[in-house]
């Protein structure tokens, strides 16, 4: 399983990577910390996409919504889910995201076992 963390912040990359790990061995995870990059990848290579997205919200240069924008924009829609993973609990945002095909869950932070679990089955 291939996963894709976008994340600013290094504290929850590197959170959601030890526990990506512990809950799965035989995860690969590829960190960013720009969504810009990340988007880059995914378009230049759709068939090489991660099986999941974390996808962090409120970012610098391009937020998470950029990042999903993005990805309409260049059609690619399929082949993984999106969770985003936000410390924001505006509701707003959560039935924001609602609209777009790829966002499986919303998730907040900090995630745990249980939450990584779920999203890996």
């Amino acid at each position: 399983m291939r996963v894709f963390i976008i994340d600013d912040n290094q504290i929850d990359l590197l959170i959601s990577r030890k526990l990506l790990l512990k809950n799965s061995a035989d995860t690969d995870v590829k960190e960013y910390s720009q969504a810009q990059a990340a988007l880059s990848d995914i378009t230049a290579n759709p068939e090489d996409v991660p099986n999941i997205i974390l996808l962090d919200l409120n970012m610098p240069t391009m937020d998470g919504w950029g990042f999903l924008d993005g990805l309409k924009k260049a059609g690619v829609q399929s082949g993984f889910k999106v969770y985003v993973l936000t410390s924001s609990l505006d509701d707003r945002d959560r039935t924001r995201a609602q609209n777009y095909q790829v966002v499986e869950g919303y998730l907040t932070k900090p995630l745990n076992d249980t939450v990584i679990q779920g999203i890996l089955q």
